[in-house]
């Protein structure tokens, strides 16, 4: 008896700004589309998030409300510091607050935002250098031609570089708590 591959599956709907969509049906296109490449993109990131902590929130939602007064100079540097980080005031002091309570939750979204496709495009710039090398390796098995050697060298220590740098971008997605670090 065949098993139903749907009977196991949900059903995600976001919000998108028109043009990030276009972008993005643009990029998907000879990847399966739409909903194959956000699978793919959903399926890798639960893969590498698989080892991390997670914050328990049985009931998905902050209830508990703080209200700060601050002064116009303060609030005027918050929201300068918000921007760096591409979130809002109150978004910004969030996650401060999270990070002093030693919660390790995503430290920011707009931080998070921008490293994602940064991330994407090293591994795919890694992927291309391992296909490059291995082709070069095939061209020089077949003709014999030891001139490609230094070539051969210079795309291991490119795909050596490339690999350091996804590891410094996802350190980054996991927790930028250098930004976070305030002397006592």
């Amino acid at each position: 008896m065949a098993t139903n591959p749907l009977s196991n599956t949900a059903t995600l709907t976001i919000r998108l700004d028109a043009d990030a969509l276009a972008a993005f049906d643009r990029f998907a296109v000879g990847r399966g589309g739409r909903s194959a490449l956000l699978r793919q993109v959903i399926q890798q990131t639960v893969q590498e998030i698989a080892d991390r902590p997670f914050i328990d929130r049985p009931d998905g939602v902050a209830r508990n409300r703080v209200s700060l007064r601050f002064t116009d100079v303060e609030i005027a540097v918050i929201e300068v510091r918000a921007a760096q980080r591409s979130t809002d005031r109150a978004g910004w002091i969030k996650a401060l607050v999270r990070r002093h309570l030693a919660l390790k939750s995503r430290v920011d979204d707009g931080l998070l935002a921008e490293l994602a496709p940064i991330r994407m495009q090293l591994l795919r710039i890694g992927r291309n250098l391992n296909q490059a090398m291995k082709a070069a390796n095939a061209s020089m098995l077949e003709t014999g031609d030891k001139q490609i050697e230094p070539e051969l060298q210079r795309i291991a220590d490119m795909r050596m570089e490339i690999s350091e740098q996804v590891t410094a971008v996802g350190d980054a997605m996991r927790g930028d708590a250098s930004y976070w670090t305030v002397v006592d």
